[in-house]
């Protein structure tokens, strides 16, 4: 009987055994907390994130630029107000200056990311003559406040950024 060729039942044992072992590792590589898949779902998360945050400062600059042209132009200029043709104030008739800041906004979203469809942008006056803020969300469900990085304001499916509009300048603040 020793010119039989063949396995034994304890090789086979082994082999199985050791199968399971190697299955069990990819599944939890594939599945686990810091897993492929999880990892993927971070990254997808942070992308949206740290995207949305990007635009937003890209919108904030395109207001500053705004700003600094109609100064140059008019010392005179109040990015604070808004003002219809109708008012009676004759330094500000015609001046819509909030909704055409706005209006920048909304164009500059749009030509970066090719649709609004998960932007909104909201203006309003504080104050006349003092402030105004344009208010900028982005949601998106793919946004998970846990796979943000750490020291980053934690918000889940929406970012948010706000403009901050005094009469010639304004400042940019992210996740208020």
């Amino acid at each position: 009987m020793k010119n039989q060729k063949g396995i034994t039942l304890i090789a086979l044992v082994v082999t199985i055994i050791v199968l399971l072992i190697l299955a069990g590792i990819s599944i939890a590589m594939l599945t686990g907390e810091n897993g492929i898949l999880g990892n993927a779902k971070n990254a997808k998360s942070q992308n949206a994130y740290y995207g949305a945050e990007e635009q937003m400062k890209l919108a904030y600059m395109a207001v500053r630029t705004e700003i600094a042209a109609q100064t140059v132009a008019n010392s005179s200029y109040d990015a604070t107000t808004n003002k219809a043709a109708a008012d009676t104030d004759a330094a500000v008739v015609g001046t819509k200056n909030l909704d055409n800041l706005k209006k920048v906004v909304v164009d500059d979203l749009a030509d970066a990311t090719g649709a609004l469809t998960n932007w909104n942008v909201v203006s309003a006056i504080v104050t006349e003559g003092t402030t105004a803020t344009i208010t900028i969300t982005y949601t998106d469900s793919s946004i998970d406040a846990d796979s943000v990085k750490s020291g980053t304001p934690k918000t889940d499916g929406q970012v948010i950024g706000r403009i901050t509009l005094t009469p010639q300048s304004a400042s940019f603040e992210f996740d208020v």
